[in-house]
């Protein structure tokens, strides 16, 4: 399959800034197609082709038409989960309505090889140990409901068009330039600030951490490795760790005791125990592996801070 021109949504978000641009530096002609509203195009420097639009509108199929690209890499979402819990018809819309009208401008392209989405793994039930892509499906909040959706959504692309059609179930992605406030950043955010005691909510809830550079390896792979067809894909590392042994992780990364205190207005009544991968299936398929250790790229993310030594 030879790719050349690409169609990133969610371009300038958190994993797209970054995947646009190794996809550039690759030699593909790539525009990100982004509405900002988490986004910022500041992050894809001034080489990207840069579009701020709405995928629901029509400014946005006639873009699609007009780039006719290979492939379509989508992105674009609602992620944060408080806020869909808070805005569930925002979310909806966005999520599943926004999927539909992409599906729908890439049905009349002549070119179109590929198609990746990013879905989620919170398209998972609770339970303890690795999900595979076969395990069962049950999600427990709105974001993972407009996922699994989307997924369908993407399945019956595939049937319909012949297109080569992936949906990656992402674990929980760290890195330089989140957009959300997540556990990661929110314990890094406070570090930062000075605190070596920080607040923080549930401690107990295990977590499958990957870093955004593992992440859009997975992508890259996925991408020149397609096959015909739709396929699903767990992105993680099969490692999971408690909100404590994040902050543990934190204190080696900087080589300094962090203490914690309970903050009852962070708890989230929602939080699952266990979220882990099962990442058999890109092994075999792909020969793929995460490759950055968790305290590692914790310290890498220290040290973008001057302010804070990292030994």
């Amino acid at each position: 399959m030879e790719i050349e021109d690409v169609l990133v949504t969610g371009g300038a978000g958190f994993v797209g800034s970054r995947f646009v641009k190794e996809l550039s530096e690759t030699g593909m002609n790539v525009v990100a197609v982004d509405n900002c509203f988490a986004g910022d195009p500041t992050l894809l420097g001034d080489d990207i082709r840069f579009e701020q639009v709405d995928i629901q509108t029509k400014a946005f199929r006639d873009l699609v038409s007009t780039v006719n690209p290979d492939a379509i890499i989508h992105l674009a979402a609602i992620h944060y989960v408080p806020y869909c819990n808070e805005n569930p018809e925002e979310a909806f819309d966005v999520n599943v309505m926004g999927t539909r009208s992409l599906l729908s401008a890439a049905r009349t392209l002549p070119n179109l090889e590929a198609m990746i989405f990013a879905s989620s793994a919170a398209v998972y039930p609770p339970r303890k140990g690795p999900n595979n892509e076969a395990s069962e499906t049950g999600p427990t909040d709105i974001y993972g409901r407009t996922k699994l959706i989307g997924e369908d959504l993407m399945e019956l692309f595939a049937e319909q068009t012949n297109t080569s059609t992936v949906s990656t179930r992402l674990f929980n992605i760290y890195g330089p330039n989140e957009t959300n406030e997540h556990l990661v950043p929110a314990v890094l955010k406070q570090v930062r600030s000075g605190k070596r005691e920080i607040e923080l909510g549930n401690l107990t809830p295990k977590r499958d951490f990957i870093h955004i550079s593992d992440v859009t390896s997975a992508l890259m792979t996925l991408l020149k490795g397609a096959e015909d067809g739709y396929n699903t894909y767990n992105v993680g590392t099969g490692t999971e760790y408690s909100v404590r042994e994040v902050v543990e992780q934190t204190s080696d990364a900087l080589g300094e005791e962090i203490e914690i205190r309970q903050d009852e207005e962070r708890v989230r009544e929602s939080d699952r125990p266990h979220l882990q991968a099962d990442i058999s299936k890109m092994r075999a398929d792909f020969d793929w592996e995460p490759t950055v250790e968790f305290v590692d790229g914790l310290r890498d993310l220290l040290r973008q801070d001057d302010e804070v030594l990292v030994t």
